[in-house]
């Protein structure tokens, strides 16, 4: 009953507002705001980059929390038990998360800025721009997942759950996977890129 009770409530549930709607607008509009107003008013951007404590930045980990809690609030721990009979979901999540965004994010990386945007690179700054990428790709997003969830009315305990095994399953897969994708951006055989195994551990030692 409680099942058909959730299913009717989430059919009866309203479009996307026009906020939820153009938020990649918002957040665009956002990042050029910020990069005006730190160009006009350089020193109160600064002073928040400063407010550091343990080399996590303060306003940064506040907005954080303020994009999980609201998602956080609607969790029904004593119902957690049950997301184990949306395993099917649960495996795409960790598959998409584990054997597919990480490498893909780093061809992505090798095809535009190792050679796409290369001739508009500085030539010394390229493996750093594609390490950057890959240590972006393999570490599965937290707030954001909460925040979507929430604005699509997702399910929270799933969300919990899955955004839990993720952050679980980084702890132990985060440097192998990260080691490899750098060695094999990385290494090099008798003066050619080479993309053998051997090499890529060999360099990542």
């Amino acid at each position: 009953m409680t099942s058909a009770a959730n299913v009717d409530r989430r059919r009866a549930a309203p479009a996307l507002g026009t906020f939820e709607r153009y938020l990649t607008v918002w957040v665009a509009l956002c990042i050029v705001a910020g990069i005006v107003l730190g160009q006009l008013m350089p020193a109160p951007f600064r002073a928040l980059g400063r407010m550091n404590v343990a080399e996590v930045n303060i306003p940064v980990a506040v907005l954080i929390w303020l994009m999980i809690v609201p998602m956080l609030l609607k969790v029904d721990f004593g119902a957690l038990h049950r997301v184990a009979e949306q395993w099917r979901g649960i495996a795409v999540t960790v598959g998409i998360n584990w054997l597919v965004k990480p490498f893909s994010m780093a061809l992505l990386g090798w095809l535009f800025i190792g050679w796409i945007f290369r001739p508009w690179l500085p030539a010394e700054q390229i493996d750093s721009y594609i390490a950057g990428l890959i240590i972006l790709a393999a570490a599965p997003c937290t707030a954001m997942v909460f925040v979507w969830s929430n604005l699509t009315d997702g399910e929270p305990n799933f969300t919990l759950t899955q955004v839990a095994l993720n952050d679980t399953i980084m702890v132990f897969a985060f440097a192998p996977i990260v080691g490899l994708l750098l060695g094999l951006s990385s290494s090099r055989c008798r003066g050619r890129r080479c993309f053998c195994l051997w090499c890529c551990i060999s360099s990542c030692r």
